[in-house]
This record gives C-alpha cells, structure tokens and sequence, in this order.
C-alpha cells in the first residue's frame, strides 16, 4: 500500500508540473477551482472503494470459500498475465456500458463535464459509478481466483496510465502515436472527451489500446487542438455538490 500511494502521489505531482511547463491546450483561468474540486472526488472515491472492498472480500471470504480456475495453474506468471488481460478487458466493457446505458451515463456524465483535461480528470467521478463498478469487479476477481499480485499490479498500473491519458501533457505526436499501439495516451483519449457524440462514444479503453480496434471503437483525428471538450448541454464549471447532484438533474 505504501508503495503504491509513494507512486500515485508522485505521478500526479509529476505530471501536474510537466503539463503546466508543456500544456496541450490553452490555461483557463478557474483551473485551481476545477483542480480542486476532481481531487477531492478522488479523495471520497477512494475512501468508499476501499472500504467497500475489504468489507466484499472479508464476507466472501468468510462465507463463501472459492477456488477459481486461476488458482489451479501452475505458473503464477501465466496467472499474473491472463488476471491483468482480463480485468482491463472488464473495464473496457465497464466504461462501454457507462455510455450506452441511460441511468449508467446520468452518473458517468459527470466526468465528460471538465471543460478542460488535466491530469485531475483522472479522479472526477461520481461515487456511485466507482461504487457500481467495484462490485462485478469483485465478484470476477473472486469467481476466476486472480491473485492479489495480479489485482495489484493492474491497478498500479491503471492508476499510472489514467493518470496519465487524462493529463494536459504535450508529447511529441509520433511518441504519442507509437505508445498508442500498447497503452492509451494523451492523444488517444482526448479525442473520447470531445463534445461530438460519435467521439465521445469511442476510444473506451483504460489501459490497453487493443480493445477498441478488436471492438471496432478506435477513432483517430488529426486535428486534436481544435477538439471542444466537455458537454454541448453543460458549460458551467461545477464544484463537488453541484457534480454529486447531477445525475439527479433532468
């Protein structure tokens, strides 16, 4: 745990700097406001996570002992491959969902209002979509038997790796273009926050880029800078109540 909150506070501060000395898109002037208000959502969706997944495991554990098919290989690295493969196969299919289905996009909007990307982004959710998340989540890791090194490492470097496509970086094009083959970047997810709805709904994945071409939902633009991000619907700057209520909101 301490290893893994050394390299989380150490990619954000990271990539705070770099994208405030090498900006992709113009500064707005209510960045700090904005800033503050994703992190603070970061802070209870972390809490709430944490706690919702001790109290699963603690009772499935107790009450529901399982050995799943990852437990009966014999290589722990083959495991390790396969639970990392999968549980970002499973996110790939979690943020789909988020935009398909009605009641599920009314608590993911919330993250496709930041006007602006910044690497805060990462971190502006809505409770009950990490809550709801959490759970199939769970119950997969449980059934299949992935191991705690395996969960570990995935979410270490989906924490990384969110962090980073959701930041204002500027890299180079081709480096960007080059790393697009393996993980999502920069370029890669802006496009998926645009205000088009045919951009919006594509580019899904979290981690590995290879999703979206097996599923068909890769869009590439060349034009990114002159990409409009947030919603048509919504163009104020919200802080963390006006976010909680939003999907109450017609």
């Amino acid at each position: 745990m301490t290893v893994k909150l050394f390299i989380l506070i150490t990619t954000i501060l990271s990539l705070l700097i770099l994208e405030n000395r090498f900006p992709f898109f113009p500064f707005r002037n209510s960045l700090w406001v904005r800033v503050s208000s994703n992190f603070e959502l970061g802070v209870v969706n972390s809490i709430a996570s944490s706690v919702l997944t001790l109290a699963v495991a603690n009772y499935a554990i107790l009450n529901y002992p399982h050995q799943g098919i990852f437990t009966t290989l014999h290589s722990p690295v083959i495991g390790g491959i396969l639970g990392f493969i999968i549980l970002d196969l499973y996110m790939y299919f979690w943020h789909r969902a988020m935009h398909t289905v009605p009641l599920a996009w009314r608590f993911h909007r919330i993250h496709h209002t930041d006007l602006t990307m910044n690497v805060s982004t990462a971190y502006r959710f809505h409770p009950i979509e990490i809550l709801s998340s959490s759970i199939p989540k769970l119950i997969l890791v449980w059934w299949l038997g992935i191991s705690a090194e395996a969960i570990s490492i995935y979410e270490l470097v989906f924490t990384v790796v969110v962090a980073l496509h959701h930041s204002n970086l500027a890299i180079s094009t081709t480096l960007d273009r080059l790393l697009a083959w393996v993980i999502i970047t920069p370029e890669y997810h802006r496009i998926h926050h645009s205000q088009l709805v045919t951009e919006t709904n594509s580019n899904y994945g979290s981690v590995l880029s290879c999703w979206d071409r097996i599923f068909q939902t890769k869009k590439y633009r060349s034009d990114i800078i002159n990409t409009q991000l947030g919603l048509k619907d919504e163009s104020r700057e919200l802080n963390i109540w006006q976010m909680l209520k939003l999907p109450m909101r017609d």
